[in-house]
This record gives C-alpha cells, sequence and structure tokens, in this order.
C-alpha cells in the first residue's frame, strides 16, 4: 500500500504541473490567435471608422430619401441611425436619439435620418419596424417610433405582439384600422428590405450603427461623443 501511495504522490506531483503548464500553453496560443485574426478589432479601433466620400454621396443621392428623416435638408451635418426595434442596444439608445432630434435638430444644427435594419434573429423586429412605417403614412412616424422603443420589452416578449401594435396606434395618434391594414398587406416591406441593403453597403456590424457625417459608430454611442463628432465636422459642411 505504502509503494502505491508513493507511486500516486509521485503521478500526482509530476501531472499537475504538466496540467496547468499545458493549460497556460493553449490559453497563450488562443490570444496570440486572437489579436492576429483580422476580424479581431484592433488595439484603439473603438468600433469607429470614417466611410469614404462614394459612399457618403450614396446616401445623399439614393439612401436618405429611403429613410425616415427630421431636419432641414441644407443643415450642416446629418446623423443618420439603423437600428432594430427589438434590439435591447437599440432600445437604451433611443432616448440619446430623441435628445439628438430635440437639441441638434431643433436648433437647426443637423439633419436626423432613421433606417430600418431588422435583425433575421428578432421575431418581431420586421413587424415593429413595418408598423412604424404604416404610421409614417400617416404622418405620425416619431410618435409611434418612440412608443415601439420605450414599450419594447412588453411587445418582445409575446408570441404575437399585433394586438399591442394596434394599442400603440391608439396612443400615438394613428388610426389603428388604417394600420393594420397597412400592415397586413405588407405595404413597407420593399423600403424597409432597401434599408438593409443600405446597411450592407456601409458593412454594418451591429444595431445600432450611428453616422455622424462620414464618422460611423458601431454600437450605442453617448450624447457627448455625437456633439462632438458634429461640432468637428459641421464646419466643413460634411453630411
Amino acid at each position: 500500500m505504502s509503494q502505491n501511495n508513493a507511486r500516486s504522490s509521485l503521478f500526482g506531483a509530476l501531472f499537475m504541473p504538466a496540467l496547468i503548464l499545458g493549460v497556460l500553453i493553449i490559453l497563450a496560443i488562443l490570444v496570440i490567435s486572437f489579436r492576429s485574426s483580422p476580424s479581431a478589432p484592433s488595439a484603439g479601433n473603438d468600433n469607429t471608422r470614417t466611410l469614404d466620400a462614394s459612399l457618403i454621396s450614396q446616401f445623399e443621392d439614393t439612401y436618405d430619401a429611403l429613410g425616415e428623416s427630421v431636419g432641414k435638408p441644407d443643415a450642416p451635418i446629418t446623423i443618420r441611425e439603423f437600428a432594430d426595434y427589438q434590439c435591447p442596444a437599440c432600445g437604451s439608445f433611443a432616448p440619446t436619439a430623441k435628445r439628438i432630434r430635440e437639441e441638434m435638430v431643433e436648433s437647426g444644427k443637423a439633419r436626423f435620418v432613421f433606417f430600418d435594419f431588422p435583425l433575421p434573429m428578432h421575431a418581431h423586429a420586421k413587424q415593429a419596424a413595418v408598423a412604424a412605417r404604416c404610421a409614417a403614412r400617416q404622418g405620425r412616424f416619431w410618435d409611434y417610433h418612440d412608443r415601439l422603443f420605450e414599450t419594447q420589452r412588453d411587445w418582445s416578449q409575446r408570441d404575437d405582439p399585433t394586438s399591442m401594435f394596434l394599442d400603440m396606434a391608439v396612443e400615438s395618434g394613428v388610426d389603428a384600422d388604417r394600420l393594420e391594414q397597412c400592415m397586413t398587406q405588407g405595404g413597407p416591406d420593399e423600403v424597409i428590405s432597401q434599408n438593409q441593403e443600405a446597411g450592407k453597403a456601409i458593412g454594418l456590424r451591429a444595431t445600432p450603427t450611428i453616422i455622424v457625417g462620414d464618422t460611423l459608430f458601431s454600437g450605442a454611442v453617448s450624447y457627448e461623443r455625437i456633439q462632438q463628432a458634429v461640432e468637428r465636422q459641421s464646419g466643413g459642411g460634411n453630411g
């Protein structure tokens, strides 16, 4: 027994350090592989990049007309948002977007354009986008848009949120019968698909994606950073 115990102790003494060393080597390889991977963000990238002039021209000439906009067409700078109504990060950014519209847009410093980018993993995102676009046909897009984000947690958990979408119509000053008819007929489907194509054209990686002039922020971004980007670019008239 004592001989067996001695062998077990020796095995444990040799095996455990080797196991730990092996784990450390594997972790080191994984870290090196991640850092060298082209898809991994480089240090200091901060999910921010600059769009080239040809893409900005595409927005000005084609894509902007597909979004829902507010503000003067000749504002010094345009702020664009791509979002999914069922995306939690988009819901968190919604108050910032509303503040942009109430402060920067109202003061004439910027124009704001919203684009739909419903993600396939969100079961009700496309239906919500359709409902908002149908509300836009009655001139109540922004009221309905805001209610969708305010109530996101409730309707996103339902098997069928249609009744909530119709209730929101009444809350937003929208004719519910007309909204339901528009949703049933799928009128806005084509423009939503075109919005998604615009997102693909800029290599959209996440929602929300915010474009301030030619600066793209992937993911939610603070009001302060957007304000800084506006101040930095508006003097040059980029937008």
